[in-house]
């Protein structure tokens, strides 16, 4: 079957269809596959028969090394493995979901080496809600006023996470000292495109390194509006098997929120990826 590859939205994203994961990809599939990536930065597979983590994990493993959990408890049998939902056993949840909506966030952006993709795999899926939004990076740092982008040249934002909390909005954002924490620029190049994206989040970016506060808080708030922009932006309406694959080096993406007296259950690799420059 010919490969298809139609945009989602304008701004983001684009579903490659005639390509069936299960059966292996060749090599020529996945150049077409992974030039998709690098265009659109999200890419949707729908209708994916994936039962097993192992066919996650070697289609995830043609774009880089994988990267380990670390939340144990929502490890899978395969240590790359990842289980984000609300199923429980015993009462004990098995998958890592925090509940209500979501703000905007990048991947492990507080590691020395943030993810370099995400790969989500839906198995179960709530009649209504749970819709991941899905915002252009480039598009959000070219569309700072150019007083912004000035003042942003050459500086590192700090971003900060704590595996033990729940937050799932910058109020509940714990500090550089009790959170794992780490810098990195604030316009990100990205290593294959060399364009260039914003690299702060809503979710986990702390503070700008060099400025007081208030100018930082004040520089952040004008980023975070501007990805915020829904002309950026793909709402992606989850299907049980869909296979959607995101560039973490130049995406960010929200969870909006749903029942959770329903079931959402989704399978997640993550690809590892360099220090930002």
């Amino acid at each position: 079957m010919t490969i298809e590859i139609v945009p989602c939205s304008p701004a983001i994203a684009a579903e490659i269809r005639g390509v069936d994961v299960s059966k292996g990809v060749t090599d020529s599939e996945f150049a077409t596959i992974i030039e998709a990536w690098h265009r659109y930065q999200v890419i949707l597979l729908r209708d994916q028969d994936l039962p097993t983590e192992e066919q996650q994990v070697e289609f995830a493993q043609r774009f880089g090394e994988l990267a380990e959990v670390h939340t144990l408890e929502y490890q899978g049998n395969h240590p790359a493995v990842m289980y984000i939902g609300n199923l429980k056993e015993e009462g004990k949840s098995e998958g890592a979901l925090p509940l209500g909506e979501m703000e905007f966030h990048i991947d492990q952006c507080y590691q020395p080496r943030p993810a370099k993709g995400t790969m989500l795999y839906a198995i179960e899926i709530p009649s209504a809600g749970g819709e991941t939004v899905f915002a252009n990076g480039y598009m959000a740092y070219e569309r700072l006023p150019s007083s912004v982008r000035s003042r942003i040249e050459g500086l590192r934002a700090t971003h900060v996470y704590d595996y033990g909390g729940k937050g799932t909005d910058r109020k509940n954002m714990v500090s550089i000292e009790e959170g794992i924490s780490r810098a990195h620029p604030i316009g990100r190049t990205h290593p294959a495109t060399g364009r260039k994206s914003l690299f702060v989040n809503k979710l986990m970016t702390h503070s700008i390194e060099g400025l007081d506060s208030d100018e930082s808080e004040t520089l952040l708030n004008v980023m975070f509006e501007t990805i915020s922009q829904p002309e950026l932006s793909y709402v992606h309406e989850w299907q049980v098997g869909d296979l959607l694959l995101w560039d973490n080096r130049c995406t960010l993406h929200a969870r909006r929120d749903f029942d959770p007296a329903e079931r959402r259950w989704l399978r997640r690799v993550t690809i590892l990826g360099e220090v930002p420059e």
